[in-house]
């Protein structure tokens, strides 16, 4: 989890309340605009929607202290979902931690956008941040393991399917299995996570475009089998393997 510096989050919780105002101010001209433009016609508009070229349209006829409550919620929530975004907290939780994360959010749990707040929030997920880690890694086991319900350890040869509509494909929309186990062995490691082109995910998938039936990184050999539509990984870290084991066996 990237830390923010004191710095960072006294500029973010300004610019919170920057934009707050220039949005309270927005919602007020809007109303003057409405009414501007409901005199044009004498008093008689009551469809109006001047952004709606793109269906993207904002709708202001009835523009009122509910709607203008309503958008400074959503500026809130929305701040603080770039935050943690901004830490990478979201893109190293699983899909289960990150919905709760996205639930506290919008339930409000971490309170109003200020500096104090933002402090408390950062401060408790960083404490919390092994479970996370650890999280990952159980998800890893669980799709690794030979046999995940009498909780067998993942073996240092170990065959997976890698197969997608016919071809070898380890992107995660066909399954989460392959960007798990990057995960949880570069987080065991304290290794950052880095963008998709330098993942070992992308890596492997262009390996196999290029018709390279052989792979290797820090952490393991790989070779896959077009026919069978498997990878052939041989762990070579077999100290982050066995904390995966330990970690999933656990659960």
């Amino acid at each position: 989890m990237k830390e923010l510096t004191t710095e960072q989050i006294q500029i973010a919780a300004a610019n919170y309340q920057l934009a707050r105002q220039h949005m309270t101010n927005a919602v007020e001209e809007l109303r003057k605009f409405v009414i501007a433009m409901t005199n044009v016609n004498d008093g008689k508009v009551t469809v109006f929607n001047p952004f709606d070229e793109r269906r993207g349209g904002l709708n202001l006829n009835n523009l009122d202290d509910r709607d203008l409550t309503d958008y400074r919620r959503r500026l809130e929530k929305g701040c603080w979902r770039l935050l943690l975004n901004n830490t990478g907290i979201m893109e190293a939780a699983t899909r289960d931690d990150r919905c709760s994360l996205e639930e506290q959010i919008n339930n409000g749990v971490f309170g109003a956008f200020t500096e104090e707040s933002i402090i408390h929030v950062l401060q408790k997920l960083k404490e919390t941040e092994g479970s996370f880690v650890k999280n990952v890694a159980r998800e890893a086991f669980r799709y690794f393991s030979p046999n995940y319900a009498r909780k067998e350890p993942i073996r240092q040869r170990t065959v997976y399917s890698c197969a997608a509509y016919g071809s070898i494909s380890f992107s995660s929309c066909y399954t989460p299995a392959w960007e798990l186990l990057e995960k949880a062995l570069l987080l065991l490691d304290r290794k950052p996570l880095p963008a998709y082109s330098d993942s070992l995910v992308c890596r492997m998938n262009e390996a196999v475009q290029r018709h390279q039936l052989e792979f290797e990184c820090p952490y393991f050999r790989a070779k896959f089998y077009e026919k069978s539509k498997t990878a052939h990984l041989t762990f070579t870290r077999m100290d982050l393997l066995d904390a995966i084991n330990e970690i999933g066996r656990a659960a």
